[in-house]
């Protein structure tokens, strides 16, 4: 069994080998996966209307605005053809206005070095511009908790760099960061505390 918080204005890590349950728990605390037992519950001021209810019933609309998550695999979060349609995609599930849907998309585009990129299609990008359009779209909802499963995983040093850099500018700005890595570098220089898991028995389950 797992008992965690995660708390705004930090970074917790989770660590452990293949088949411990990082992945798995990363999609719980996001809401897209129900747990099979205990319950993954918000605090109030994130809950903000939805009350006690557990996560994994809210909907679309109320995850969005509230959890963003980053997959290990960026191209498992694309749904659209072009990298500009792929940012705005969140704020409209919000119902924002089309004025603030552009000012969001040009944000995050300048913001992740992507404005060349805008009408290209987003499974065409490299390793590394895919993962930053994979984080770009999970901030384009402005969501007050970021989930990252391996935000690392394949990347070169620059952009490694670069996340390291945004992920701690979110934190430092209010943000809740859970990130899943076997990255131990980039859990110690980014994370506030670090949650271990373990092979309870027998072997790691194949990725």
């Amino acid at each position: 069994s797992v008992e965690v918080q995660v708390r705004s204005s930090e970074a917790l890590a989770v660590v452990g080998p293949n088949g411990a349950g990082k992945s798995t728990l990363a999609l719980m605390l996001a809401g897209l996966l129900r747990p099979t037992n205990g319950e993954v519950l918000s605090g109030e001021a994130l809950a903000a209307g939805r009350g006690h209810e557990p996560i994994w019933r809210w909907r679309a609309r109320d995850l969005a605005g509230r959890i963003g998550m980053v997959f290990q695999e960026p191209e498992h979060q694309f749904v659209t053809a072009r990298v500009r349609d792929e940012l705005a995609l969140g704020p409209k599930v919000l119902g924002l206005p089309d004025l603030e849907i552009r000012r969001r998309v040009t944000e995050l585009l300048e913001r992740l070095r992507l404005t060349h990129l805008a009408s290209a299609n987003p499974f065409t990008l490299s390793g590394g511009e895919k993962r930053r359009l994979s984080v770009a779209t999970a901030l384009a909802a402005a969501p007050s908790v970021l989930i990252l499963d391996e935000p690392t995983f394949g990347q070169d040093a620059r952009t490694w760099g670069e996340l390291l850099s945004l992920f701690a500018a979110l934190r430092d700005a209010g943000r809740a960061i859970c990130f899943a890595t076997h990255d131990r570098d980039f859990a110690r220089a980014l994370s506030d505390r670090t949650l271990h898991l373990h092979l309870q028995q027998g072997e790691p389950v194949p990725r």
